[in-house]
C-alpha cells in the first residue's frame, strides 16, 4: 500500500483535483471544431453534424464549445446542451421528448395533459433564453444525436420553425457516433431531404489527437484548475517542476510510442489517440513514477508503449486509424460538397 511516507521525496500528496484535472482540456482539434461551428452559425445556417468515434471527447468539446462560442463569434449567443437518451428498449413519445428537453434547458414546468401547450411552453422558453442572453440567436447541441428516432427529427424541425417565427435565429448542432451520417439514407426521399438540408448542410469529423499535437495537449494539462493556485504537476512534483520539468517533456517519447503501435499494427495512414486513453495513459505514467520512485524525466517511450498497453488502448486502436476520407474538408468535398 502506498501512503505519503511510503512515495518518492519529490513526489507528495496528490492535490485536491487528483494527479490530473478531469476536467476539459483544450486541444487542437477542439480549437478547430469552435472555428468551424462559428463559421456555420456566421453562415446563417440552420445547423451542421459532427461525427467521432467514442472516448474522442466530443462530449466535453460540447461543453468547451458552450464556454467559447460567444467569444469566437464576437458576441453573446443562448447556448443549450441536450442529450438524447438510448432509445433501444423504448422510444419516447413526443411528449417525453419535449418534457425532457425542456428539463435539459432549465424549464421545470413539464406537466400538462395538453401536447400542444407543452409545445408552446418549450418554445417560449428557448426565445426567452435567447433574450436572456441579449441575441436573436440560440444554438442548441444535441448530443448522443445517434439516438435520435425519425419522428424526432421531425420534433426538431417543428422546434426550428416555430422559433424562426418567433423571431429567434436557431442553429441546431448534431452530436454522434459515425452512424449518426447514416440515419436519413434509409428514409423516403422527401422526408430524408428535409432532414439532411437542416441539419447535416455541414459535417465535422472530431477525432484524436495526432502525434503532431500531443505537445500541445500534454502542455495544456499543465494548466492549473480554476480554484486550485498551483498546476497539479507542482503540486504533485515539486522538485521536478521547479527544475523545469514540465508534462510537454513527454512528448517525444509518447510520438515514439504511438509510432512503435502503429509499425507494430501495421498503421500506414496514421493514427489519433483518443482524449480518454491520453489521459489514462498519462495518468498510469505518474503513478509509476510515484509508485516505483522514478523521476519524471526518465519517462521514456517503452513506458508510454506499456502505458497505453495497461490503458487498453490497444484493444480499440482499429476505430482510430486514420482513412483517406476522415478529413473533414476533403472527405466532405469527396461526397458531394458537403463541407
Amino acid at each position: 500500500m502506498v501512503t505519503n511516507d511510503t512515495v518518492s521525496g519529490d513526489a507528495q500528496s496528490q492535490p485536491s483535483a487528483g494527479l490530473l484535472p478531469n476536467l476539459t482540456v483544450w486541444t487542437p482539434e477542439i480549437d478547430k471544431l469552435c472555428v468551424t461551428v462559428a463559421r456555420w452559425v456566421r453562415m446563417d445556417l440552420p445547423g451542421g453534424t459532427v461525427y467521432g468515434q467514442q472516448r474522442n471527447g466530443k462530449t466535453r468539446a460540447a461543453k468547451y464549445l458552450i464556454l467559447g462560442i460567444g467569444s469566437i463569434l464576437g458576441y453573446s449567443t443562448a447556448v443549450l446542451h441536450w442529450v438524447i437518451p438510448d432509445q433501444r428498449d423504448g422510444k419516447q413519445t413526443e411528449r417525453e421528448f419535449i418534457q425532457e428537453q425542456l428539463q435539459q434547458s432549465g424549464c421545470n414546468r413539464v406537466a400538462s395533459r395538453d401536447l400542444a401547450v407543452l409545445r408552446r411552453r418549450c418554445h417560449t422558453h428557448l426565445v426567452e433564453l435567447a433574450k436572456t442572453a441579449g441575441s436573436k440567436r440560440i444554438i442548441i447541441m444535441v448530443d448522443e444525436a445517434q439516438n435520435l428516432t425519425r419522428a424526432q427529427y421531425g420534433y426538431l424541425i417543428y422546434c426550428y420553425n416555430a422559433l424562426e417565427q418567433l423571431g429567434v435565429y436557431p442553429f441546431f448542432l448534431l452530436i454522434g457516433q459515425p452512424e449518426l451520417r447514416n440515419a436519413p439514407q434509409s428514409w423516403h426521399e422527401a422526408s430524408a431531404m428535409q432532414v439532411l438540408g437542416r441539419f447535416f448542410a455541414r459535417e465535422f469529423i472530431y477525432r484524436g489527437v495526432d502525434c503532431d499535437s500531443i505537445g500541445e495537449v500534454l502542455d495544456a494539462f499543465d494548466s492549473p484548475v480554476e480554484d486550485e493556485a498551483l498546476p497539479p504537476l507542482q503540486q504533485t512534483f515539486p522538485a521536478a517542476y521547479a527544475a523545469g520539468f514540465r508534462l510537454q517533456n513527454l512528448t517525444d517519447a509518447y510520438v515514439e510510442a504511438m509510432q512503435l503501435v502503429m509499425k507494430q499494427h501495421n498503421v500506414a495512414s496514421g493514427l489519433r489517440l483518443p482524449m480518454q486513453y491520453l489521459r489514462a495513459s498519462l495518468l498510469g505514467l505518474l503513478h509509476r513514477c510515484i509508485d516505483e520512485h522514478l523521476a519524471l524525466e526518465h519517462v521514456n517511450s517503452a513506458m508510454v508503449f506499456q502505458a497505453l498497453k495497461d490503458a487498453e488502448f490497444f484493444s480499440v486502436l482499429a476505430y482510430y486509424v486514420d482513412a483517406p476520407d476522415m478529413d473533414s474538408d476533403a472527405g466532405a468535398a469527396a461526397r458531394g460538397g458537403r463541407a
